[in-house]
């Protein structure tokens, strides 16, 4: 694990849904609670608690200060789905965005004492043997070749820039999950870009080039497009009970802090 993504990941802890949780992650469980990642039921806290397990936005809300119990687990799981296709490295900086988002993930993850590894849609497992080739184009249903683990923590990597309605793909990514992060990654320039006039706009996933106009009023149109897109990725990650996040490119600790935070899915690991 890189040095620099373990001191980007130090503040921060993957945010546990406040609902009970079914099933379980791991392969063997315990009958108390513990320090796994199923959140059981809320106490009182006393003094001597672990203070990352206090709740802190029930706190913000009630001045009531709750600890969240979990059950004991041995080996709990995250499934990391990295979307590889070629319109995630349109930029450089889109693509070391996507790759340090899931080295991130993987370093929550065994923060937390989760089993993690990394899957391409419609590919195979991926690891640090060597790099990511973003490549290709739509790739049908996303579900990776190996199976998703049962029960398991599941997060999913990808700008969503396809043709069709991303729900289908959302419903198959989260079946059987405990809970499922959408990410949603996209270049700065991708959610405001700064172009007028004669513009030749190349497709990253099959090289085909479009000659544009691009007044005022079609930068406005292709906003309006991803605003609509970005709503149906939201509503379709709502629809599974799951947590969605719109991320920037950008440096990872700003990520974090920027991205990731306010939506939900890390919070301050104290």
């Amino acid at each position: 694990m890189r040095a620099d993504v373990l001191a980007a990941c130090a503040p921060w802890r993957l945010a546990l849904p406040s609902r009970a949780l079914a099933g379980r992650f791991g392969d063997r469980m315990g009958r108390g609670t513990g320090a796994s990642l199923e959140f059981t039921e809320f106490r009182d806290y006393v003094p001597g608690d672990d203070l990352r397990h206090v709740d802190w936005r029930a706190y913000a809300r009630t001045d009531a200060l709750k600890v969240r119990l979990f059950r004991d687990e041995v080996a709990p799981h995250l499934d990391v789905v990295l979307d590889a296709s070629a319109s995630l490295a349109v930029t450089p900086e889109k693509a070391r965005a996507a790759l340090d988002l899931v080295a991130a993930l993987e370093a929550l993850a065994a923060g937390s004492g989760a089993r993690a590894r990394v899957l391409a849609c419609d590919g195979g497992r991926l690891d640090d043997a060597g790099p990511v080739a973003f490549s290709g184009g739509d790739r049908g249903t996303w579900l990776p070749r190996e199976p998703l683990r049962p029960r398991a923590l599941r997060a999913i990597v990808s700008d969503f820039l396809v043709a069709d309605d991303p729900a289908p793909r959302l419903r198959a990514l989260a079946a059987g999950a405990a809970h499922v992060y959408v990410v949603q990654l996209l270049d700065p320039w991708e959610l405001s870009p700064d172009l007028s006039g004669p513009t030749t706009l190349v497709d990253a996933e099959d090289g085909a080039h479009l000659d544009l106009d691009l007044a005022e009023r079609a930068v406005a149109r292709y906003r309006d497009r991803l605003g609509r897109l970005r709503d149906d990725v939201a509503r379709a990650t709502r629809a599974v009970a799951g947590t969605y996040a719109l991320v920037a490119a950008a440096d990872l600790p700003r990520m974090l802090a920027e991205g990731l935070s306010p939506q939900g899915v890390v919070e301050p690991a104290r």
